[in-house]
């Protein structure tokens, strides 16, 4: 998203919650108070240290309220603002699904 809060906006308003069950965002907008806008229908998944670190948050998972929170938990990623994993189980197995930001600007992800 490239912190434009327009497509944040745009993805908010959209039909996410009948189209998708888990959304990976980067570089998402946030707002003067330090949130993420989350979708209606959806529970959002921060880098565990966000609040520890003064770094920009580039990384969350927003995982659709019909997926049973028993199902599911979130993996701690310590240290970093820039990965957010879950782990998923069910009669598929277990998936563990990473959102890791790179950037562009350096080499040092």
């Amino acid at each position: 998203l490239n912190k434009s809060e327009k497509a944040h906006l745009d993805l908010l308003n959209g039909p996410l919650g009948t189209n998708w069950d888990i959304v990976l965002m980067q570089e998402p907008h946030v707002t003067t108070f330090q949130m993420i806008r989350t979708p209606m229908k959806f529970r959002q998944v921060y880098p565990a240290d966000r609040q520890k670190s003064e770094t920009a948050v580039r990384s969350s998972i927003w995982v659709n309220e019909q997926i049973d929170t028993k199902s599911w938990k979130i993996i701690n990623v310590p240290n970093t603002n820039d990965i957010t994993a879950i782990q998923m189980n069910g009669p598929y197995g277990r998936l563990t699904i990473f959102n890791i930001y790179n950037s562009c600007t350096h080499s040092r992800t």
